[in-house]
């Protein structure tokens, strides 16, 4: 057997014959919610959700430039919802996340699987820590379902003292809205980019596990990942560091849209629910909830300067683009995104 201790463990999943080994990444995505469907069912929540979906529905299809039609609602635990979501992404083209060849081991060989393993830690990630995907204004295209992460999507709602189903319709629109603009693919597709930049740390941080561990003494992959907690949002950091500027502004774009799809609403309700600065999630996620924050006010003010200025980029255009997407420096200064990206070359 080969002393590379990656090696062994990627020959665990022998899955490494497309771009992205979706087995690892699931194995990891159960690890990290290894706790959910015991949590689950303490839910007892009254809420009619099919109810409130229906209605969601029926609004959209009133539209006179309808959103993309979701077909039905799920309700799930927090591992499933993070199946959900790598379901979801399956779709996209992983073939250009290249790993170097360089590092502390030969990890050429391994690429799908240090994908999936990526994959499977913002999965786990999201799935443990977010009511949905518009708390950190994740736009996930393609899945004609709506995924609810149940717990909490739950909980969310209960910090709050007004009606719960004022505050239920507010957050399932905000998750309908967020899921239907995935067919705008640049912003994930922008998380993808901040990905490959990132694989070299991964590669990095990779040889610093320790190099004892056998695996060959393991009979399963969740006894070599409670002996590598490293692996628990390994390398999460350096993917989005680079991207809460733009994540705040995609909640931005999210939480207008709502406010316009559900116009009967009262958006002083969305602007609750979504306020990250009002109650916090929990301790595991505080600090990103506040780096997404110190950013809205700037990308709210950044989607003002293109409608005053009557800029000839709508928000559409640029979820459609990633070349439109605004780094953190121009959503505090528009007028340099405008430079880059209206101004003919010199």
């Amino acid at each position: 057997m080969s002393d590379d201790i990656f090696s062994q463990l990627f020959n665990l999943f022998n899955n490494d014959d497309g771009d992205v080994n979706w087995n690892l990444a699931s194995q990891i995505n159960s690890h990290i919610n290894k706790d959910a469907e015991e949590n689950f069912l303490f839910s007892n929540s009254e809420m009619n959700y099919e109810e409130i979906f229906r209605a969601i529905q029926l609004n959209n299809q009133s539209l006179d430039n309808p959103y993309e039609e979701l077909n039905q609602l799920e309700i799930l635990n927090t591992k499933e919802y993070g199946n959900w979501f790598l379901e979801a992404i399956k779709h996209f083209d992983f073939g250009d996340l290249n790993i170097a060849n360089s590092g502390p081991f030969n990890m050429a060989g391994a690429q799908s699987s240090l994908i999936g393993m990526q994959l499977g830690n913002i999965a786990g990630f999201l799935s443990k820590n977010t009511w949905g995907l518009s708390h950190f204004g994740i736009i996930l295209p393609k899945s004609h379902n709506l995924g609810i992460n149940k717990l909490n999507f739950e909980s969310r709602i209960s910090k709050f003292e007004i009606e719960d189903k004022e505050s239920t319709m507010a957050l399932m629109a905000l998750e309908f809205v967020a899921l239907s603009l995935g067919k705008y693919n640049a912003p994930f597709s922008f998380i993808l980019e901040q990905m490959k930049k990132g694989n070299q740390n991964l590669i990095e941080n990779l040889g610093e596990i320790n190099p004892d561990i056998d695996p060959s003494g393991f009979s399963n992959p969740e006894e070599i990942f409670s002996n590598m907690p490293e692996l628990n949002n390994l390398n999460f950091d350096s993917i989005f560091d680079s991207i809460f500027a733009p994540l705040s502004f995609y909640r931005q774009i999210i939480k207008e849209r709502t406010k316009e799809f559900l116009n009967y609403l009262d958006p002083s309700v969305i602007d609750l629910v979504m306020d990250l600065s009002l109650v916090g999630t929990n301790e595991g996620i505080n600090d990103f909830e506040i780096k997404i924050f110190n950013y809205d006010d700037k990308s709210q003010n950044f989607i003002n300067y293109l409608n005053e200025s009557e800029s000839e980029f709508t928000t559409l255009d640029i979820l459609s683009d990633i070349d439109l997407i605004p780094t953190a420096s121009e959503i505090e200064d528009p007028i340099s995104w405008a430079a880059r990206t209206s101004l003919p070359p010199i």
